[in-house]
């Protein structure tokens, strides 16, 4: 009786929280901006109308997931650019009317998955025991880490995995020195780069051709003349007679300048 009224038609309360929480997820913000407080202490909602139909539409196609998550990316909303002209930044300069995609960083699942999946290295095995997301052998998603509340793994809580003991409605994000100390220094990342050193190494062609698919690979986008330019200059330079740095080596320091990018972090 409890689900039923939960989920009943007459209660439109739970099929707006669920949408308010998908748009969060594909959209970077929520229509309402406290996604855990749909009360009077809350937030109204930036696009009511929006929020209540696509509520009356998902409960109409039997809640489906798929349903929800396809009818917001194939939105001309969701097509956006992240680039504001100064017409839109001068009209909605907190894009609160949606006049452009909001440029948002990955959470630290979605990014070790990715590093992981262009390291030629992702796991997507379902189900199965739980990981140490920071083992540098470790190849199966980070859906699967291990969360402990009395010790959370450093590798999640260093990028903004929300506190096992509390709720968290929003994820927060934050910058700091360890984070980069983690993407230059950690086994993790150096085990990756070298993996996708290996990669392209493999690919055939020239070192032209190499950096051409590495930057189509990790960025799904071709390198401009003047990426090519200073990557074919760090990767030709004869280091070996001054470090004793064999090839292998330069490579894999590319591929890890390539994972540590911004354009890897963020989604435009």
């Amino acid at each position: 009786d409890l689900a039923k009224a939960i989920t009943a038609k007459s209660n439109p309360l739970t099929a707006r929280v669920l949408v308010n929480r998908v748009w969060q997820q594909l959209m970077g913000r929520p229509l309402v901006g406290t996604p855990s407080n749909f009360g009077k202490l809350g937030e109204e909602p930036t696009h009511p109308d929006l929020l209540d139909d696509l509520a009356v539409r998902f409960m109409n196609h039997d809640w489906s997931w798929k349903w929800l998550q396809r009818e917001i990316v194939l939105s001309a909303t969701y097509a956006q650019s992240s680039h504001a002209d100064k017409q839109k930044l001068a009209m909605d300069p907190d894009n609160r009317l949606l006049s452009r995609m909001p440029r948002r960083r990955l959470s630290i699942e979605a990014y070790r998955d990715a590093v992981l999946s262009v390291a030629g290295r992702l796991d997507s095995t379902v189900g199965g025991t739980s990981i140490q997301p920071d083992s540098p052998e470790e190849g199966r998603r980070t859906l699967y880490s291990q969360i402990s509340r009395m010790t959370l793994n450093p590798m999640l809580s260093r990028f903004d995995f929300p506190d096992p003991n509390a709720h968290s409605a929003l994820r927060f994000e934050t910058t700091t020195p360890l984070q980069k100390l983690f993407l230059l220094n950690s086994e993790f990342m150096v085990y990756q780069s070298n993996w996708l050193a290996q990669r392209l190494r493999e690919y055939s062609g020239s070192s032209q051709s190499k950096i051409d698919y590495a930057y189509k690979l990790l960025y799904a986008r071709p390198p401009t003349a003047t990426e090519i330019a200073l990557a074919e200059d760090f990767l030709t330079q004869d280091k070996s007679t001054r470090d004793g740095q064999k090839e292998a080596d330069i490579w894999t320091q590319y591929a890890q300048a390539l994972l540590i990018s911004n354009e890897m972090f963020m989604v435009d």
